[in-house]
């Protein structure tokens, strides 16, 4: 009988549910909840930090989707003073939960540097493109970081005297470094990009001209560029390289043509790939 007065309900419109959720929490359930005085102080207090792991959580989850890392920078009116924020043990403890949050996201982002796409057939536009989706949103970070309510958060936990803080702080300067050489990574290896799309769309006979064009960017990149010049780094890139001239190859040898007798012309394609292939290993 009282489920009107008890239960919240509505529609949310278009493909995106999570993201229509967010919102109408951003909009509309998370104002109202925290600018609700008429609960006891424990109540509200407890309500509040549960509600700010919701949002953080729910915040995370959409924009990772969108292959995006937001971090959810909740909303406290006591911040102005750090001083006399850092006094209230409530407060702390729901800045001290969205700090760990922060800094789990962080570090999963760093660690991703460790899982480049190493896929069997990767070619080396995967590399590429792994750099500009790390360099958007490292940069993408770096800003959040610079905001001032985050600077704000920070201060009552200096104030506060929390264990939780230095560990962010040091992921903080480490998102920076890691921001400036993923930009710096992405600007040499964009060189690659359009001879690395000749080569995607190439036939065999054409690949050992387009060889030596990447070969010479390659080694551009390994004598100049500050962060991307290791050997851990170049071996994965030749390595997509391998793999792109061999799936070059498989993409023209036609199985079924041997079964139905064209075995000349399979035998001249097979020629042009072995060619490919000893002008790939002389070089």
């Amino acid at each position: 009988d009282n489920m009107a007065s008890s239960v919240f309900f509505g529609t949310l419109r278009g493909g995106d549910a999570l993201h229509s959720l967010l919102q109408v929490m951003q909009g509309l359930y998370v104002p109202v909840v925290l600018g609700n005085s008429s609960w006891p102080e424990t109540v509200r207090a407890d309500f509040t930090a549960q509600l700010h792991k919701f949002m953080a959580n729910l915040t995370e989850t959409v924009f990772t989707v969108q292959g995006k890392t937001i971090l959810y920078i909740p909303q406290e009116e006591a911040l102005g003073d750090a001083k006399a924020a850092a006094k209230q043990k409530d407060l702390v403890q729901r800045l001290e939960s969205t700090i760990i949050h922060w800094t789990r996201q962080i570090k999963e982002v760093v660690n991703q540097q460790d899982r480049v796409d190493a896929s069997e057939h990767s070619g080396p536009l995967s590399e590429i493109q792994f750099w500009r989706e790390r360099s958007v949103d490292l940069s993408g970070i770096r800003s959040q970081l610079d905001d001032d309510a985050v600077s704000a958060i920070v201060a009552v936990l200096e104030h506060a005297h929390s264990s939780y803080l230095a560990p962010f702080l040091n992921l903080r300067n480490l998102i920076h470094r890691e921001a400036v050489a993923a930009e710096d990574n992405l600007k040499f290896l964009l060189c690659l990009e359009q001879p690395c799309q000749e080569l995607s769309k190439a036939h065999p006979s054409d690949i050992p001209q387009l060889l030596p064009p990447i070969l010479n960017c390659i080694r551009m990149v390994w004598n100049i560029s500050r962060f991307y010049n290791t050997p851990d780094r170049l071996t994965v890139l030749l390595r997509k390289l391998s793999n792109e001239i061999i799936e070059r190859s498989c993409a023209v040898i036609d199985l079924a043509a041997v079964f139905t007798g064209q075995v000349d012309d399979v035998m001249e394609t097979l020629r042009q790939c072995t060619a490919a292939g000893e002008v790939w290993k002389s070089l």
